[in-house]
């Protein structure tokens, strides 16, 4: 049950990035609901941790890119990124840990 809930707000959360894109703040809220709703399955602290950490690194690494001329955000809200970004870094972060542990019960 938990990896079809896992995967369920993972595509959850990229629907919602297809669908509302252009309103940040709603996108934003969007993922952070899916997020917390990610992490209440759990309810692991590693995964807390993972998801703070890997939302702030996306960030940052999004925030080098941009400010570099790699890439640009049409709807960008701070530091030339979208302000939902770094939750969808985190809820990706969170999705690849468990399909890795997933994956490795599995073996």
């Amino acid at each position: 049950m938990k990896k079809f809930i896992t995967s369920l707000l993972a595509v959850l959360s990229l629907m919602s990035v297809c669908f509302f894109w252009e309103n940040n703040l709603l996108l934003f809220v969007l993922l952070l609901v899916i997020g917390v709703l990610m992490l209440s399955v759990n309810k692991s602290k590693i995964e807390l941790i993972i998801f703070i950490r890997c939302g702030f690194l996306g960030a940052i690494a999004e925030g080098i890119a941009v400010y570099y001329g790699v890439w640009e955000y049409s709807n960008d809200s701070f530091f030339g990124i979208p302000i939902w970004l770094p939750i969808l870094w985190a809820i990706a972060a969170v999705f690849i840990l468990r399909m890795a542990g997933f994956a490795k019960s599995k073996v």
